[in-house]
């Protein structure tokens, strides 16, 4: 008998019914590749209090909302509907998300004066119930456009530069517009890895959406950094708006408004990948694939079964809330991306086909992309204190696996681990690319604690770290647009007014403050807590020693914030859920 059907709560070690999830009907999906419940939660449901958080900020939500349209400056929110308490608890026990959203949080609809210009007062002035997040105060700084790189929305998508790309011209008088890089030469920053570059090639198979009164336009730029020879954080110095160069500026900070503008197209490819690739297709998505897989396979009492059902919780409920909600036309997504959904559906089904397992454990990641020095990025919030909180749950998958396979036969042996592997990489099935060392195969213990510790990863830290960040970086336009609304600059000499009207209108600011505030204030679970599940097991005191990784890890990351010039609180164990719950 497998040790571990011996090594349960039960001490008959009974074999329990698979969990009520796995006879569900499921259907493919073809849009995302992989299969999406067609029924109920079975059991996977939003918890009360996660219910009640969320009630809570939605009204919130709606207060802001409704203080704004009794202010009566702008006519652009629709009619908020009248409180009815029966309405709204059917709503709620019926999880109508839909209805819920409807209720909370309406599409704000166009403005009737279609022809205002915008201004920073009146973005500020959305803010009625919701306090304005602190990066108002200074995300115009070319020093939080560095940082956001590192520790905002999207810290994963930096590389190092160490070549000058011939379709991205850049030469030393491009980084002596910098002052702190003014007595550098770019050929010594390249050849110590201090250049570093965002590409958003990928952006360029996106078409442009439209909004209710005007285009929309997502871009492809190239950005690049450089870190001082002295250290510290690095700077930006260089943007190119499309990936020809032919006819096109490479902007500096000495280019004024005109390099506000190539900025603003930078950051509007940067959180429209955030969103729907780093956001949704890479945590969402992959941890939903990984557990319907591990739903059909794995017995209930499997051990691994045990482990995972913390790190899954309220997955399909909000995945379900995204897929049937947010991401629909009209809906929230579509309303704040630049790129329209017919061509951003593919793009996301392709980018979450070809996403590498493997190829994305931190480590791996990490040194893949070239940022994984401390000489040549000594800043790096996201990495260093990811790093951290990594290694906790790769000790603690690995003293997980060896309590309870006593030989890596053990593992090639065990036919529901490997049937779980199967059709996780399976094309019908998971399809995801690269699950273990092995084609769907899992090849020995060591290669089970590393998909352990990345499930583990994907569905806790890596998910707070581009979620949770979202209310503080996303909530107020002006710091993130996700969109523009002018074409990409050309020539210099351009003026405020010409970055005012490459902003969204206030509608979509709204809505992004909506969505924003939403997605980013609800932590429901603690990261490496699971109850009573492994009470009276070979790893009872394991959980406790994991505890402590994560103890310890936290009060480093509290060390480091008071050295840092901004506190990076996101991958703080204490404040990472179990699970991807919203």
């Amino acid at each position: 008998m497998p040790e571990y059907l011996i090594s349960q709560n039960d001490p008959r070690g009974e074999r329990v019914e698979q969990m009520a999830a796995a006879k569900a009907a499921h259907t493919y999906d073809m849009m995302y590749g992989f299969p999406v419940s067609a029924g109920a939660d079975d059991g996977n449901g939003p918890s009360a209090a996660w219910q009640l958080k969320a009630i809570e900020e939605q009204e919130r939500i709606r207060l802001n909302l409704l203080k704004l349209r009794r202010r009566g400056k702008w006519d652009f929110v629709n009619e908020l509907q009248p409180l009815a308490p029966r309405k709204l608890a059917a709503m709620v026990h019926d999880y109508d998300v839909g209805g819920l959203l409807d209720y909370f949080m309406p599409t704000p609809g166009p403005r009737r004066d279609a022809d205002a210009v915008n201004t920073l007062k009146q973005f500020q002035e959305i803010f009625t119930v919701i306090k304005p997040p602190s990066v108002v105060d200074w995300c115009e700084t070319d020093e939080y456009f560095a940082e956001i790189m590192v520790a905002g929305p999207d810290p994963t998508r930096l590389s190092r530069l160490d070549t000058v790309p011939g379709k991205f011209p850049i030469t030393g008088e491009h980084l002596h517009s910098v002052p702190e890089l003014a007595h550098d030469t770019l050929e010594s920053a390249l050849a110590a890895g201090r250049v570093y570059w965002v590409d958003h090639e990928p952006m360029s198979v996106l078409n442009n959406g439209h909004h209710y009164q005007d285009p929309k336009y997502i871009y492809s730029p190239m950005v690049a950094f450089a870190v001082p020879r002295t250290g510290g954080a690095m700077r930006p110095f260089a943007i190119q708006c499309g990936q020809d160069p032919a006819g096109r500026e490479i902007y500096t900070p000495a280019d004024g408004y005109s390099w506000k503008l190539a900025k603003n197209c930078v950051l509007a490819a940067h959180n429209t990948y955030h969103g729907v690739l780093t956001h949704l297709a890479f945590t969402h998505l992959i941890s939903e694939a990984v557990m319907l897989a591990a739903v059909r396979n794995l017995a209930a009492v499997h051990p691994v079964a045990v482990l995972l059902r913390r790190h899954f919780e309220g997955t399909m409920s909000i995945n379900r809330l995204a897929i049937e909600v947010l991401i629909q036309p009209g809906r929230a997504v579509e309303y704040v991306i630049g790129s329209d959904l017919k061509s951003t559906y593919p793009f996301i089904a392709e980018h979450r086909k070809n996403f590498s397992f493997t190829g994305n454990y931190l480590p791996r990641k990490l040194a893949r992309s070239g940022t994984d020095g401390l000489s040549g990025l000594p800043h790096y919030p996201y990495r260093d204190d990811g790093l951290l909180v990594w290694t906790a749950i790769r000790q603690w998958a690995d003293e997980f696996v060896n309590a309870y396979y006593r030989s890596d036969a053990e593992i090639r042996a065990d036919h529901e681990l490997q049937a779980w592997a199967a059709e996780v990489a399976s094309p019908e099935y998971g399809a995801i690319r690269d699950f273990g060392a092995g084609a769907g195969t899992i090849a020995d213990r060591t290669d089970l604690a590393e998909i352990l510790t990345m499930v583990i990863w994907t569905a806790g830290p890596q998910h707070a770290a581009v979620n949770f960040t979202q209310e503080e970086h996303l909530g107020y336009l002006p710091a993130n647009p996700i969109a523009g609304f002018t074409e990409e600059p050309r020539g210099r000499d351009h003026t405020m007014q010409d970055w005012l009207a490459n902003l969204p209108p206030l509608d979509v600011a709204v809505q992004q403050l909506c969505t924003m505030h939403f997605l980013g204030v609800i932590h429901e679970t603690k990261l490496g807590h699971y109850g009573d599940d492994f009470k009276r097991t070979p790893v009872a005191d394991r959980v406790r020693a994991f505890q402590r990784s994560l103890s310890a890890a936290e009060d480093e990351i509290v060390l480091r914030n008071r050295r840092r010039p901004h506190d990076y609180d996101y991958l703080r164990p204490s404040l990472i859920p179990n699970s991807t719950n919203i």
